[in-house]
Protein backbone atom coordinates (compact mmCIF):
# COMPACT_ATOMS: atom_id res chain seq x y z
CA UNK A 1 0.00 0.00 0.00
CA UNK A 2 3.08 2.35 0.84
CA UNK A 3 4.34 1.62 -2.74
CA UNK A 4 1.34 2.40 -4.22
CA UNK A 5 0.54 5.60 -2.56
CA UNK A 6 4.27 6.80 -3.05
CA UNK A 7 3.80 6.08 -6.82
CA UNK A 8 0.63 8.00 -6.82
CA UNK A 9 2.45 11.04 -5.63
CA UNK A 10 5.43 10.44 -7.67
CA UNK A 11 3.35 10.92 -10.76
CA UNK A 12 3.14 14.18 -12.47
CA UNK A 13 -0.20 13.55 -14.70
CA UNK A 14 -1.89 12.98 -10.96
CA UNK A 15 0.17 15.63 -9.49
CA UNK A 16 -1.10 18.12 -11.96
CA UNK A 17 -4.98 17.08 -12.03
CA UNK A 18 -4.59 17.35 -7.88
CA UNK A 19 -3.23 20.17 -8.17
CA UNK A 20 -5.52 22.01 -10.84
CA UNK A 21 -8.39 20.81 -8.77
CA UNK A 22 -7.10 22.10 -5.52
CA UNK A 23 -6.15 25.60 -6.75
CA UNK A 24 -9.61 25.61 -8.68
CA UNK A 25 -11.55 25.11 -5.62
CA UNK A 26 -9.42 27.35 -2.88
CA UNK A 27 -9.92 30.00 -5.29
CA UNK A 28 -13.79 29.38 -5.84
CA UNK A 29 -13.55 29.35 -1.74
CA UNK A 30 -11.94 32.48 -1.32
CA UNK A 31 -14.16 34.66 -3.73
CA UNK A 32 -17.22 33.21 -2.23
CA UNK A 33 -15.36 34.26 1.70
CA UNK A 34 -14.09 38.04 0.16
CA UNK A 35 -16.21 38.64 -2.17
CA UNK A 36 -19.60 37.15 -1.22
CA UNK A 37 -18.70 37.76 2.08
CA UNK A 38 -20.09 34.44 3.03
CA UNK A 39 -19.50 32.36 6.15
CA UNK A 40 -16.82 29.23 5.09
CA UNK A 41 -19.10 25.89 5.57
CA UNK A 42 -17.39 22.43 5.00
CA UNK A 43 -19.85 21.74 2.64
CA UNK A 44 -17.75 24.58 0.42
CA UNK A 45 -14.83 21.96 0.36
CA UNK A 46 -17.18 20.88 -2.69
CA UNK A 47 -18.97 23.43 -4.53
CA UNK A 48 -19.91 22.84 -7.79
CA UNK A 49 -20.78 26.04 -10.29
CA UNK A 50 -19.26 29.70 -10.04
CA UNK A 51 -15.63 30.73 -11.28
CA UNK A 52 -13.43 29.09 -11.73
CA UNK A 53 -14.82 25.56 -12.95
CA UNK A 54 -12.82 22.55 -10.99
CA UNK A 55 -14.14 20.48 -13.79
CA UNK A 56 -12.61 22.52 -16.50
CA UNK A 57 -9.24 22.65 -14.91
CA UNK A 58 -8.95 18.97 -13.90
CA UNK A 59 -9.30 18.05 -17.58
CA UNK A 60 -7.57 20.72 -18.63
CA UNK A 61 -4.41 19.56 -17.06
CA UNK A 62 -5.08 16.22 -17.73
CA UNK A 63 -5.17 16.50 -21.37
CA UNK A 64 -1.89 19.18 -21.52
CA UNK A 65 -0.41 16.62 -19.04
CA UNK A 66 -0.98 13.43 -22.01
CA UNK A 67 -0.30 15.69 -24.45
CA UNK A 68 3.07 17.02 -22.87
CA UNK A 69 3.74 13.63 -21.89
CA UNK A 70 3.05 11.54 -25.49
CA UNK A 71 2.46 14.30 -27.84
CA UNK A 72 -0.94 13.63 -30.28
CA UNK A 73 -1.04 9.70 -29.43
CA UNK A 74 -4.41 7.58 -29.51
CA UNK A 75 -4.25 8.67 -26.00
CA UNK A 76 -4.57 12.15 -25.99
CA UNK A 77 -7.12 12.03 -28.65
CA UNK A 78 -9.34 9.92 -26.23
CA UNK A 79 -8.53 12.15 -23.69
CA UNK A 80 -9.51 15.24 -25.50
CA UNK A 81 -12.63 13.98 -26.58
CA UNK A 82 -14.03 13.15 -23.01
CA UNK A 83 -12.58 16.36 -21.96
CA UNK A 84 -14.72 18.24 -24.63
CA UNK A 85 -17.82 15.99 -24.16
CA UNK A 86 -17.27 17.33 -19.93
CA UNK A 87 -16.44 21.04 -21.17
CA UNK A 88 -19.81 20.76 -23.09
CA UNK A 89 -22.08 18.81 -20.47
CA UNK A 90 -20.69 22.10 -18.13
CA UNK A 91 -21.96 24.98 -19.97
CA UNK A 92 -24.88 23.01 -21.62
CA UNK A 93 -26.95 20.11 -19.20
CA UNK A 94 -25.55 21.23 -15.88
CA UNK A 95 -26.15 24.79 -16.83
CA UNK A 96 -29.92 24.24 -17.88
CA UNK A 97 -30.44 22.50 -14.76
CA UNK A 98 -29.23 24.67 -12.30
CA UNK A 99 -30.79 27.29 -13.94
CA UNK A 100 -34.40 25.38 -13.26
CA UNK A 101 -33.21 25.14 -10.02
CA UNK A 102 -33.32 28.33 -9.40
CA UNK A 103 -36.63 29.12 -10.91
CA UNK A 104 -38.50 25.85 -8.80
CA UNK A 105 -36.99 28.05 -5.69
CA UNK A 106 -38.46 31.37 -6.58
CA UNK A 107 -42.07 29.31 -7.34
CA UNK A 108 -41.60 27.56 -3.61
CA UNK A 109 -40.56 31.17 -1.86
CA UNK A 110 -43.13 32.84 -3.65
CA UNK A 111 -46.02 29.91 -2.90
CA UNK A 112 -44.51 30.11 0.61
CA UNK A 113 -44.10 26.60 0.49
CA UNK A 114 -43.02 24.96 3.53
CA UNK A 115 -40.35 22.45 1.99
CA UNK A 116 -36.74 21.89 3.04
CA UNK A 117 -34.35 23.56 1.43
CA UNK A 118 -32.98 21.58 -1.77
CA UNK A 119 -29.41 21.58 -3.45
CA UNK A 120 -29.09 22.08 -7.20
CA UNK A 121 -25.95 22.23 -8.65
CA UNK A 122 -25.10 25.10 -11.10
CA UNK A 123 -23.63 24.61 -14.88
CA UNK A 124 -20.64 26.97 -16.18
CA UNK A 125 -20.67 30.46 -18.32
CA UNK A 126 -17.82 30.13 -20.74
CA UNK A 127 -15.61 32.56 -18.89
CA UNK A 128 -15.95 29.96 -15.33
CA UNK A 129 -15.31 27.36 -18.00
CA UNK A 130 -11.98 29.35 -19.69
CA UNK A 131 -10.86 30.15 -16.15
CA UNK A 132 -11.11 26.57 -15.23
CA UNK A 133 -9.19 25.28 -18.52
CA UNK A 134 -6.11 28.10 -18.01
CA UNK A 135 -5.82 26.94 -14.47
CA UNK A 136 -5.36 23.58 -15.49
CA UNK A 137 -3.11 24.46 -18.22
CA UNK A 138 -0.60 26.17 -16.19
CA UNK A 139 -0.69 23.30 -13.20
CA UNK A 140 -0.03 21.10 -16.19
CA UNK A 141 2.97 22.84 -17.54
CA UNK A 142 4.53 23.20 -13.70
CA UNK A 143 3.66 19.75 -12.85
CA UNK A 144 5.34 18.78 -16.06
CA UNK A 145 8.53 21.21 -16.35
CA UNK A 146 9.03 21.96 -12.36
CA UNK A 147 7.70 19.20 -10.02
CA UNK A 148 8.96 16.21 -11.38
Amino acid sequence: MHDLITNLFANNIFLSILLAGGISQLTKIMLLLLKYKQEFHINDLIVTGGIPSTHSAMVGALTAMIWLNQGFSPLFFVVFTFSLIILRDSMGVRRSVGEEGKLIEKIVERQKMEIDKFHYSLGHNPLEVLAGIIIGLICAVFSYYILI
